[in-house]
């Protein structure tokens, strides 16, 4: 196989607890699809990668997922590492099996509580925490996912130092992820003319008063790598303003899937407007090997899509970078 998929996503469920304020799902990313697929499906989606192949869990709030506890089992029992993105609001009832199954655990954490409750919700900070205090024993690593919005971009350089105190092992401080008018309008004509589907959806991620807040990301980003810190921080920018020109492309076309909550196969865990298929009728080798797949490879090479310039996740191991 050329292609064979070493790492996979699972979009459990469409559904989520939480509203934040910057969150392109709660805009309509997603469309107004919920549907949620059994135990069953994600056991044989994993069967079709490779042996050892790691299984992220994303949502919505995969925690919300009712086979959770059932599918982290299955899927730990048949040697997949796993590792799970999550808003954290729900991980103390899931203590135990996050703990003694889970390579890496990334939870949402956007400051100190005035910060993190201004765009998640008043109260979600306790919530976090609460759960955090249950994590404590775990096996793998702990990951705060970090984003820097106009609520917290003014303390970035901080934000290490306050949050170190919750245990984590990492933090990674990611840009605020959007696409300027022009650029949606230049990702929706390709689509169309290369793809042969639209992607109104993406209006969800549209910002273009971006200066004040580029201006300070700048300024904090300086702060951060010049000081030490209490743990592993990691800034992960993207082209505003720190994606370096020879950043080479995104490589997870070439080896890892995500697979949303309704079946629909593609290759970016943030952009859904683009299915290489629907796993619930292909096997997932067939998939990565097909026509659609290649169509999405090439605009890769060929750099023809302004979204995959303001992707965060493309420098990270849990995206195959």
């Amino acid at each position: 196989m050329r292609h064979p998929v070493k790492a996979v996503h699972f979009q459990l469920t469409g559904r989520c607890n939480l509203a934040c304020s910057f969150c392109g799902q709660n805009k309509g990313m997603l469309g107004t699809g919920r549907e949620e697929l059994p135990v069953g499906f994600w056991l044989r989606c994993a069967e079709e990668t490779e042996p050892d192949a790691p299984v992220t869990f994303w949502g919505g709030e995969p925690l919300l997922y009712p086979g959770f506890e059932e599918l982290a089992e299955r899927l730990s029992a048949s040697r997949h590492p796993l590792e799970i993105v999550t808003n954290g609001t729900l991980a103390g009832r899931h203590a135990e099996t996050l703990c003694r199954r889970f390579r890496r655990i990334f939870i949402s954490v956007d400051g100190p509580r005035e910060l993190h409750d201004a765009v998640r919700g008043k109260g979600v900070f306790d919530r976090v925490r609460a759960s955090l205090e249950k994590l404590r024993e775990r096996r793998g690593r702990l990951v705060f996912l970090t984003t820097v919005s106009d609520a917290n971009v003014e303390r970035m350089a901080e934000l290490p130092e306050l949050l170190a105190p919750l245990g984590p092992d990492e933090i990674i401080l990611q840009q605020l992820m959007y696409l300027t008018g022009a650029e949606i309008a230049a990702y929706r004509n390709y689509s169309r003319t290369h793809f042969g589907c639209d992607y109104p959806e993406l209006e969800a991620w549209r910002r273009d008063d971006d200066a004040a807040y580029l201006a300070r990301l700048k300024e904090q980003t300086a702060l951060v790598r010049q000081r030490r810190h209490p743990v592993k921080v990691t800034v992960t920018g993207h082209r505003y303003p720190s994606l370096p020109a020879d950043t080479p492309p995104c490589q997870a076309p070439g080896c890892r899937l995500h697979i949303r909550h309704d079946g629909e196969v593609g290759f970016c865990t943030d952009y859904f407007g683009f299915s290489i298929g629907n796993a619930q009728r292909h096997p997932l080798p067939e998939l990565i090997e097909g026509e659609r797949a290649g169509l999405w490879r090439k605009a890769i090479q060929d750099k023809a899509l302004p979204v995959c310039d303001h992707c965060a996740w493309r420098l990270q191991v849990p995206y195959g970078g």
